[in-house]
């Protein structure tokens, strides 16, 4: 694979991270949501922290992934 990837390349992937970002938030915020729903109704008992937690780091990873989407549509140097 030649490197660095054409620009048509690079935009299939920017709309990839994009696409697949937008997909986990959604799915992260309605399990989020459902988790909450059970804290409402059951109280502390009926949230597992580690359950939290990985919904937390999945969040960050969409967030990180839309932003790694967004700035290679941009054509910004996305190595940090």
């Amino acid at each position: 694979m030649a490197w660095p990837p054409t620009p048509a390349t690079r935009r299939l992937i920017a709309w990839l991270f994009l696409t697949a970002g937008i997909l986990l938030t959604l799915g992260v915020s309605m399990q989020l949501w459902i988790m909450y729903e059970e804290y409402q109704r059951l109280g502390s008992g009926g949230v597992v922290a580690s359950a939290l937690v990985l919904r937390l780091m999945m969040l960050v990873a969409a967030v990180m992934m839309l932003r790694y989407g967004w700035r290679e549509t941009r054509g910004n140097d996305t190595i940090d």
